[in-house]
């Protein structure tokens, strides 16, 4: 088995550790990269345009480098230049057999004293108490420590030191012999590495701290992230994946906080233990066997977060499917160019070079329908699958089949309206509704690779479901493996078709062209606008509408909202609800879908596309819907793409109990109070928040705050004031509470609140001590503030409960209590 793990460049050299015949491996090399030169002379290689280029192969990187920078100018020179990844393009030619296996990934935490306030990155100036690593291959974990600690656990192992300094000799013996390949953690990135590197540096030194790399090189940076600037550290030969950046990547919802306890007990119902006494420097000093459990506990949080949503595995997978190195992922630009210049060379086409763009045009997004708000029964939805990337494969858009924009002056509403695009067959080539026009002669590099992903996505993803099927009944442990394996692949593949929109409208890559961009998103808009109107139009000619109704209650990018109660009314009388769903699936199954197909090959002809792409299906069946806005809904689903469900699940968009400013316990309140909304009548409402209103009351200030993100505390700080006028309210409570905190000489014990935090803030009555209406905290309100009797529980509850509520009672005329009337009056 030969893989690479880790290929940079420094200094004209390629620093490679990889794996060789199934050992690993360390190398340090000299690589001939080679550029391409337009050549006079028939060639081997050409460039997307099919002119000749000769090879100009050199000795080395620098070489390569100058040439470029003596004759670039000159004439274009062609060929990957990021020369590690030419590197292993050459010698891994083929897909890439990797095993995890010869994969060393360390979690890595640490913990210090707090003697003068909590650690600072910059200023590490508190001693390291504990370090611990847990490898992921053996589950072995260790922790050097400054105290007594005992454990019977076979997994672990205590060094116990009798001071920082041993500690640290220590540690780094066993991390010179021990190099890992990933480092993981939670927030390692910013925290642990950086300051445990500033640490090293301040007590031994530059050398030891240069030796944490297998290289004996290492780059330290400062980049700036949500307003605030972060040192960050590169150890040359080992990658770090933070699996909270690798959550927030791959994990596309958006919580109301990203601390490891929170996001322990929402992934796993596993919380960290919380700390028994008044401060963290009470907590080791007077209780050290404890506070080394606490933080062996973290690396065990997030070795659990990878055995159930394997990031790291996915990471792996997207790294090798991309011939990139494992941190390249988080770039959608690296990961498409190196996998089109990859692809392209298996055709003998060397890559253009890359040039400058500026990205002051800008240009439309996805269509969003104004929805017809308040309440529809009987909704089913249609999406179509993969439309960014379908679109790119159905209108030929590729670098080299752009031929210009038509001068017919074509936009959405005129393609809608038919405008005639004869010229199209005389012109060879197709056209999207922002005037670009793409040859068909033959298929484009770029809608090919869509196109084998897309098949080879649909290839895995079937062999998953079989695998899933066979372990089902005959428990066999060697498909876990493959039922992983699979999984990981397929979702590869859709991560690199999703992203691949991303790369082509950004201004850095390579291939970027305004043209190609608003042409995905323009055609996108015509698309569902076109099936829209086709599905009215034949809804009212089946069901003889006097008039002309509008049945597509929604449509949002991919998808269409088509409300069938007329249909229900005139076919389903006394009828049962699963009865009807059986219904509306056949009529779907054998009108509605064959017709969006032949309107979709009348589309793709209008438009003399290169292949009609467009396939639409089914979704949801939902008995009843509720629109409130644009792109916020609720939909109580029977069924789910041919799945009947025991029981309605709702489905939620854009409504409060699916946002994380909301706070949770109110967000699965609102969940309750949608489901009697479904499927009960306004007294049982009434009933419902009544109930819920007293147990609101009774709930801790942390349990009923809003969460937030905070940011431009600078901006509207006030030396004097506090904050300024016009202040966001939850900056002012951060600022408060920043204020108070040094007032009350409480920094030992909580942190200041910084740029980009998520924070809680919650409303206070006016007659408080501190005579603000607000405070902000990070974790729980301090006890030593004294504010939870000045909490305003009755303010809280109308804006964290009652005002989301009424957006949605107002679409169909409901009130949350009961009215009164005057005839109630008088009685």
């Amino acid at each position: 088995m030969n893989f690479y793990k880790n290929v940079i460049e420094h200094k004209g050299k390629l620093l490679i550790r990889g794996v060789l015949n199934g050992k690993d491996y360390k190398d340090k090399i000299d690589f001939g990269p080679t550029l391409y030169a337009l050549s006079q002379q028939k060639t081997k290689i050409k460039n997307l345009q099919g002119q000749f280029l000769k090879p100009i192969t050199f000795n080395d990187i620098r070489s390569a480098r100058q040439f470029k920078k003596d004759y670039g100018a000159q004439s274009p020179l062609f060929g990957l230049e990021r020369y590690h990844y030419q590197y292993i393009g050459k010698n891994y030619p083929e897909a890439i057999q990797w095993s995890k296996e010869h994969i060393k990934i360390f979690t890595l935490d640490i913990e210090t004293a707090c003697e003068n306030g909590f650690p600072d990155v910059e200023n590490p100036i508190e001693e390291l108490l504990c370090i611990t690593v847990k490898n992921q291959s053996n589950k072995q974990i260790i922790t050097w420590g400054v105290g007594d600690y005992h454990t019977d656990r076979p997994d672990v192992t205590y060094v116990k030191c009798k001071n920082e300094k041993q500690l640290m000799f220590e540690f780094m013996k066993f991390w010179l012999k021990n190099y890992p390949d990933i480092i993981t953690g939670w927030n390692t990135k910013f925290f642990d590495l950086p300051y445990l590197m500033n640490r090293i540096k301040l007590i031994a030194g530059d050398k030891v701290a240069n030796r944490m790399s297998p290289w004996n090189l290492i780059n330290r940076d400062e980049i700036v992230v949500r307003g605030r600037p972060q040192t960050v550290y590169q150890l040359f030969g080992i990658v770090m994946l933070d699996y909270l950046d690798l959550y927030k990547w791959f994990i596309p919802t958006r919580q109301e906080s990203y601390r490891l306890d929170f996001i322990g007990e929402l992934e796993l119902g596993q919380k960290k233990h919380e700390n028994p006494f008044e401060t963290f420097k009470d907590f080791y000093t007077k209780d050290f066997q404890k506070f080394v459990d606490y933080n062996i506990q973290d690396v065990e949080i997030v070795d659990a977060l990878e055995d159930k949503l394997g990031l790291i595995d996915l990471s792996l997978t997207v790294a090798y499917e991309s011939k990139v190195n494992y941190d390249d992922i988080f770039s959608q630009v690296r990961v498409w160019d190196t996998l089109i210049a990859n692809h392209l060379m298996k055709k003998n086409i060397a890559v253009p070079p890359r040039e400058e763009h500026s990205k002051e045009t800008k240009y439309e997004g996805a269509y969003v329908k104004e929805p017809q708000l308040g309440g529809h029964n009987w909704i089913v939805s249609f999406d179509i699958n993969s439309l960014y990337p379908h679109i790119i494969i159905q209108y030929n858009i590729s670098p080299e089949k752009i031929i210009g924009s038509s001068s017919k002056g074509v936009s959405v509403n005129k393609m809608l309206s038919n405008t005639p695009l004869d010229f199209l067959k005389t012109e060879g080539a197709c056209l999207t509704p922002n005037g670009a026009m793409f040859k068909n002669d033959s298929q484009g590099f770029l809608p090919e690779m869509m196109e084998t992903m897309y098949n080879e996505r649909v290839i895995y993803k079937n062999r998953m479901l079989k695998a899933k099927k066979e372990y089902q009944k005959t428990k066999d442990p060697k498909l876990v493996k493959e039922i992983s394996r699979c999984h990981n692949i397929q979702w590869a593949r859709k991560i690199a078709l999703n992203s691949a929109y991303g790369a082509v409208g950004n201004q850095y890559f390579r291939y970027y062209d305004v043209r190609q961009a608003s042409g995905i998103t323009t055609a996108g808009q015509f698309i569902i606008r076109f099936i829209e109107d086709k599905m009215n139009e034949y809804l009212n000619k089946v069901l003889q509408t006097q008039g002309k109704k509008d049945y597509i209650v929604a449509s949002d990018t991919d998808s269409i909202y088509v409300c069938l109660d007329k249909l229900v009314e005139k076919t389903c009388k006394d009828k049962t609800d699963d009865q009807i769903t059986d219904f509306i699936g056949r009529v779907c199954d054998s009108r509605l879908e064959p017709y969006i197909e032949k309107c979709f090959e009348e589309l793709a002809d209008y438009s003399n596309a290169f292949k009609n792409a467009m396939v639409m299906k089914r979704e949801v069946i939902a008995n009843k819907g509720i629109w409130v806005a644009k792109k916020r809904y609720m939909l109580n689903v029977i069924d789910e793409e041919g799945i009947r469900l025991s029981k309605p699940k709702l489905k939620l968009m854009g409504i409060e109990a699916v946002k994380s400013s909301t706070p949770q316990v109110c967000r699965g309140k609102i969940k309750d109070a949608i489901k009697i909304i479904m499927s009960k009548k306004e007294s049982d409402l009434h009933d419902f928040v009544a109930e819920f209103k007293k147990e609101f009351i009774a709930l801790p200030p942390e349990a009923i705050a809003f969460p937030r993100s905070c940011n431009n505390l600078k901006k509207y700080r006030d030396h004097n004031s506090i904050f300024i006028k016009g202040t966001p309210i939850h900056v002012k409570g951060a600022l408060i509470y920043n204020h108070q905190v040094k007032e009350f000489d409480l920094q030992n014990k909580f942190p200041f609140i910084q740029e980009g935090d998520k924070i809680k803030f919650i409303k206070l009555v006016e007659a408080n001590p501190f005579k603000f209406d607000v405070i902000s905290y990070i974790t729980s309100l301090p006890k030593e503030f004294k504010l939870q009797p000045y909490v305003d529980y009755e303010t809280q509850f109308e804006k964290t409960f009652l005002d989301p509520m009424r957006f949605v009672l107002q679409a169909i005329g409901w009130e949350h209590e009961p009215k009164a009337s005057l005839e109630a009056f008088f009685e």
